[in-house]
């Protein structure tokens, strides 16, 4: 069948298209910070108000995908084998953070992860390069991993149309900041909007009103035209659809 530009036209036109760049990221707070401040040099902010705008300074993410996995299995005992699934793996995603003047977006991330895994101490109030602060004090890290209740929580990627109609919810479940990856400066840049990346895993996730069923579709749509098949030995066979 030759392909026909009307045709792709019309469909484009019936069916549409989404775009990658309408859509928004709602972090669920997570019950640890739940009535608590962030203090950032003596700046307080609300740890929940700052996690009800994350939305309008997370530019750039990846929808959840999942792989099946699978090992080989001979299925006589021996001779060939075949792939046989036994489980799932879901891939992390990576959130883009565009940063405020202050810097709390990053502290925000900064004290999720370290909440979950106490990595450094109490860093002194402190404008010089010496340890310790004006008392000398310093609170050794404890290297302990908190309860996943505490520190999880969900997520979820709001896709829209072209009209701001709300096309899909994709909510990532017991979610929670892996890495806070490292932020290059830079003398010779031109004064570029200052970012963060976070990685973010979960244990699953679903696309929210998704499901299937062996319903039969009661107006399958039409096919017309005709295809024709040139086999190797002579001659043709045209099918009429």
């Amino acid at each position: 069948m030759a392909f026909n530009l009307d045709r792709f036209k019309s469909n484009l036109d019936s069916y549409g298209y989404l775009k990658n760049n309408i859509f928004e990221v709602g972090v669920q707070t997570p019950n640890f910070m739940l009535g608590s401040v962030l203090n950032n040099n003596g700046n307080i902010s609300s740890m929940t108000d700052l996690n009800n705008i994350m939305k309008f300074r997370i530019d750039q993410t990846s929808v959840p995908g999942v792989s099946i996995l699978s090992g080989d299995h001979a299925i006589y005992g021996v001779g060939p084998t075949q792939k046989m699934p036994y489980g799932a793996f879901f891939h992390d995603i990576t959130f883009s953070i565009l940063l405020d003047k202050k810097a709390d977006f990053w502290n925000f991330w900064y004290n999720w992860v370290r909440y979950i895994y106490e990595f450094n101490g109490t860093e002194p109030n402190s404008r010089n390069f010496n340890i310790g602060g004006a008392d000398g004090s310093y609170r050794t890290p404890g290297f302990t991993t908190r309860y996943k209740d505490d520190y999880s929580s969900m997520m979820q990627i709001v896709m829209y149309d072209t009209t701001g109609n709300i096309v899909q919810r994709i909510n990532l479940y017991e979610a929670f900041p892996s890495s806070v990856r490292e932020i290059p400066l830079s003398w010779n840049d031109h004064g570029d909007l200052l970012r963060i990346a976070v990685s973010i895993t979960y244990s699953h996730f679903s696309i929210e009103g998704s499901s299937f069923s062996n319903t039969p579709v009661r107006n399958p749509p039409s096919i017309s035209g005709s295809i024709t098949i040139n086999p190797s030995i002579s001659g043709s066979i045209t099918i009429n659809l």
